[in-house]
């Protein structure tokens, strides 16, 4: 499987097409330089989870009868799995900082 297969697919669960999946790769070319190599999971999630903002639908999508909507919480819960298996600090956490020596 490579890296364009691997991200397209898991992105399409979130509701993301190939458009997406090749915007993420281009984004990432420092850490993905060839997008058809056999894919490295952790550098794949690594890309996406640095790209995240640009899967997350923006909007949810209503039109007369038909109706689109995502599981936030799900995709919220895979965001932060995936950063904490990865060591990598998601931007949706608060960062506490200690201020005491300012009192």
């Amino acid at each position: 499987m490579t890296y364009r297969e691997w991200i397209t697919g898991t992105i399409a669960r979130f509701g993301a097409g190939a458009a997406d999946a090749e915007l993420i790769l281009i984004n990432q070319e420092r850490l993905i330089p060839d997008q058809d190599a056999t894919v490295d999971v952790t550098k794949a999630k690594t890309a996406l989870c640095r790209e995240f903002a640009t899967v997350i639908p923006l909007a949810n999508i209503s039109e007369g009868g038909y109706s689109v909507s995502w599981n936030m919480q799900v995709v919220s819960l895979w965001y932060n799995q995936s950063c904490t298996e990865l060591g990598i600090t998601p931007v949706n956490r608060p960062r506490i900082s200690n201020k005491s020596n300012v009192w």
